[in-house]
């Protein structure tokens, strides 16, 4: 059986993607820019089936066999494929497979590694490599713009042409430049009620989104400094204050979204407490509960025990910088 396996990062929004100029294309009303991360990663195995016309999807779950994918992440799927075989022009069925060895739905972006590892493994099907300049445009196909940001490795930004909305993924330091350290709060494992996706639709709905929008100019600029420089301060005043404004705007949509929970809370508010005791510590909350708390390597032992004892968390997933997607010899069927 000729199979192809492939591990991708997921990645944390410094400067969140969170609104679209063109939901078809999957087009960003803003750049973003994010650091992929280590450990937490979607894994795929992709193969050539002999009989029959239909493919076959499977799922399996942090611990448990293969089954046959649910409904929502068969469509998902399908919907990537579909995409990437008009750009291939290769219409083979497939068997693929999929797993996370992390929350999936839960705020982590797990769409983000999940459909950036079926890119490259299918474009890896059609003969391109791991080092190939289209893997980003492939995996924002998918309709997970974030997904485009999780093919490269270390600190990157998307798209990295601010005058090519539909343009790839640009890294702009890799990840020995500045290892930081991400500690990961799980508050709720669970798949959150309204999806990413939904919510980037409902983004332009708020009263504060084109205030957001003209700010992300410079705070973009800041973060691109704060990384050039390994300039700890000034990126975690950025990185919180960005944070927060997303969630006013997912909680000013019509209808609001209301992803944090009050551990989100309590765990934003002693972060703060601990830089002001002189940590290198920050927070930041993707869409979803669960809290990033990134840090410096000499800082991580004191702030995960300041921070590991707090009520409401239910545990801790340790993940630092990292590089992009792997070709793996171990296969999920």
């Amino acid at each position: 059986m000729n199979r192809i396996s492939v591990s991708s990062p997921s990645n944390i929004a410094l400067i969140k993607y969170w609104g679209m100029s063109d939901a078809r294309q999957t087009l960003p009303n803003n750049l973003s820019l994010s650091m992929t991360l280590s450990q937490c990663r979607s894994f795929c195995t992709l193969s050539r089936l002999t009989t029959g016309t239909a493919d076959e999807i499977l799922w399996k779950r942090t611990s448990g066999p293969l089954i046959a994918a649910q409904n929502s992440l068969r469509i998902g799927i399908e919907r990537h494929l579909h995409s990437l075989r008009e750009r291939f022009d290769d219409w083979t069925p497939l068997c693929i497979a999929t797993t996370n060895n992390f929350p999936t739905g839960a705020g982590i972006a797990s769409s983000a590694s999940g459909f950036s590892a079926l890119a490259v493994a299918f474009a890896l099907h059609c003969g391109h490599s791991l080092n190939s300049p289209e893997l980003s445009g492939l995996a924002r196909l998918s309709g997970s713009g974030s997904a485009a940001r999780s093919v490269l490795g270390g600190f990157v930004q998307w798209p990295g042409d601010a005058h090519q909305l539909d343009g790839p993924a640009q890294q702009l330091a890799p990840a020995q430049h500045w290892p930081l350290h991400d500690l990961i709060a799980i508050v709720d494992a669970t798949p959150k009620s309204v999806s990413s996706r939904e919510g980037h639709f409902l983004a332009a709905t708020s009263p504060f989104y084109s205030t957001r929008l003209s700010l992300l100019p410079e705070r973009l600029a800041t973060v691109r400094q704060a990384i050039e420089r390994r300039d700890f301060n000034a990126l975690a005043v950025a990185v919180e204050r960005e944070a927060v404004e997303l969630h006013i705007i997912a909680m000013t949509s019509q209808p609001p979204v209301f992803y944090w929970q009050p551990a989100t809370l309590r765990i934003l508010e002693r972060v703060r407490q601990l830089r002001d005791q002189g940590l290198e510590v920050c927070a930041t909350v993707d869409a979803g509960p669960n809290v990033h708390v990134l840090c410096t390597a000499q800082h991580k032992t004191a702030a995960f025990a300041a921070l590991s004892m707090m009520p409401g968390i239910e545990r801790w997933i340790f993940d630092q910088a990292g590089d992009g997607p792997r070709r793996l010899a171990r296969h999920l069927f």
